[in-house]
């Protein structure tokens, strides 16, 4: 699929449809890692606890067993 550059502000970027999105498993706001290899542009998505210590993780998961 081709897609166009666009500007945005001073910057440069490529439109990524809701079902590309979706398919990604990505939404507005999620991290990506970007890297450019022999001329191919890889994005992959980052997961939001990447970089979450252990203890701060056990409490996530925790937090999410008393939820309602």
């Amino acid at each position: 699929m081709r897609k166009k550059v666009v500007t945005i502000g001073n910057s440069a970027g490529i439109t990524i449809s809701p079902a590309e999105l979706h398919a990604l498993g990505l939404a507005p706001g999620d991290t990506v890692e970007v890297t450019v290899r022999a001329g191919v542009l890889e994005a992959r998505a980052v997961s939001r606890y990447e970089d979450t210590s252990l203890p701060d993780l056990i409490a996530v998961i925790n937090a999410a067993r008393t939820r309602p």
